[in-house]
């Protein structure tokens, strides 16, 4: 989930402003209170408390979104063509569903990539190693412009025992995929 690193990094760096910001209120009023004149005392008692503020502010946003973060079940990502969405052999840590594009599924045959099948819209991958906890049995990479919806493995657990019809659908394809992989 390559969104996410990129969003624990920018919230790393707000939280780090806003530890500069009250550190630099903090030198304000040490400020007033060794050379106390009326220069230190109007940036105390003005400039101060617009930081405080604004760093408290930093601190409600960064919280506020890593709750939200915390409690959404899916991570929209997206893919340019070719670029490769799960590996073959790699553990499997979530789920896909695919919103726009296609994807092409790949299994290495003789020492080469070999497109076995093509999703797309409202179809889904990554399913059979959650269910198995099994490596990646195939790489799937992005035919074109592809934007998924990953869904992750504690959620895709909680998902199949909350909705038994979709269980039964995704179990349903799961056979067919392995039938299809054993005539091949």
């Amino acid at each position: 989930m390559k969104n996410a690193a990129l969003s624990s990094t920018l919230t790393n760096r707000l939280l780090i402003a806003a530890q500069l910001l009250a550190l630099t209120a903090l030198a304000l009023g040490l400020n007033f209170l060794v050379r106390t004149s009326g220069g230190t005392l109007f940036l105390f008692a003005s400039v101060a408390p617009v930081l405080v503020f604004v760093a408290i502010v930093i601190l409600a946003g960064v919280a506020i979104y890593r709750y939200n973060a915390s409690h959404h079940l899916f991570d929209v990502e997206s893919y340019q063509p070719g670029e490769v969405i799960i590996r073959e052999g790699e553990l499997g840590v979530c789920a896909y569903f695919i919103q726009e594009g296609q994807v092409e599924v790949l299994r290495r045959e003789q020492g080469q990539d070999k497109v076995i099948a093509t999703l797309g819209k409202d179809e889904y991958f990554g399913e059979m190693a959650l269910l198995s906890n099994a490596p990646r049995n195939a790489t799937v990479r992005a035919g074109n412009e592809t934007r998924v919806a990953a869904l992750g493995k504690d959620n895709f657990v909680k998902l199949l025992s909350v909705l038994p019809q979709t269980k039964e659908g995704i179990l349903r394809t799961v056979q067919d995929r392995a039938k299809q992989a054993t005539v091949r």
